[in-house]
C-alpha cells in the first residue's frame, strides 16, 4: 500500500510540474520586455500612424521590408481565420522564417493588428498601450480603459479597450496580453468605425 500511496504521490507531482510554467530566466525577461516594446513600436508605426487606413498601413508595412505572411505557420493560421469570419485582408511578416510578430490588416472591417508570438511582458505592453493612447495626435482617448477583463489560455491574460474620436472617426484600442511575463497570445489593434 505504500508503494502504490508513494507512486500515486510521485505521479501527481510529475503532472502538478508539468503544468506549472518555470519563472522566466533575467535573459527571458528582458528578451520579454524588448518583445513588448517591438510589438507597440510596430503598432504606433504601421496602425496609428495611418489611422488605422488599412490601404496606408499595407503600404507601410511592404515600404517597410515586410513580406506575405501566409509563408509563416502563424500567418496561415490568421489568414484561415479571417477567411471564416468572411474579413478581406492582408498579413505581414518581417521575415519567410519569422512570425514572432505579425502585422494584420484587414479592410472589411477597418482593423490593424500587430501580434506578438514570443514571450512579452505583459504589464509593459499594456503600459505601452496607454500611453499611446494618450499620446495618438489629434484623437482623444478615455484615460481609463472602457473595459478590462482577465481570462486563461495556458497563461492569464488581461484584455483592456480604450476608445477615441480622431477626425471624425470614432477608434477603439485594443491590447491582450499575459498578466506577466509569458508566452502567450499578444494582440495590440486599432478598429476605425466613421461616425455619422
Amino acid at each position: 500500500m505504500k508503494v502504490l500511496r508513494a507512486a500515486a504521490v510521485s505521479l501527481l507531482a510529475a503532472c502538478v510540474a508539468g503544468s506549472v510554467q518555470a519563472e522566466p530566466t533575467p535573459t527571458e525577461r528582458a528578451a520579454a520586455r524588448v518583445h513588448a516594446q517591438d510589438i507597440a513600436d510596430l503598432f504606433r508605426e504601421a496602425c496609428l500612424q495611418q489611422q488605422a487606413d488599412p490601404e496606408a498601413a499595407a503600404g507601410w508595412a511592404v515600404a517597410h521590408g515586410f513580406i506575405n505572411g501566409t509563408g509563416t505557420r502563424s500567418g496561415r493560421e490568421v489568414t484561415e481565420a479571417m477567411k471564416q469570419r468572411g474579413e478581406r485582408g492582408n498579413v505581414f511578416a518581417r521575415r519567410p522564417d519569422d512570425d514572432s510578430m505579425l502585422l494584420v490588416v484587414t479592410a472589411s472591417p477597418p482593423n490593424c493588428v500587430v501580434m506578438g508570438m514570443s514571450m512579452v511582458d505583459g504589464p509593459r505592453l499594456r503600459g505601452r498601450t496607454e500611453l499611446l493612447a494618450g499620446e495618438w495626435p489629434g484623437a482623444t482617448f478615455t484615460p481609463e480603459p472602457i473595459h478590462s477583463m482577465d481570462y486563461d489560455e495556458k497563461v492569464p491574460h488581461r484584455i483592456l479597450r480604450y476608445t477615441g474620436v480622431a477626425e471624425g472617426n470614432s477608434y477603439r484600442l485594443t491590447v491582450v496580453s499575459p498578466l506577466g511575463v509569458a508566452r502567450g497570445s499578444a494582440v495590440l489593434g486599432v478598429s476605425a468605425k466613421p461616425r455619422h
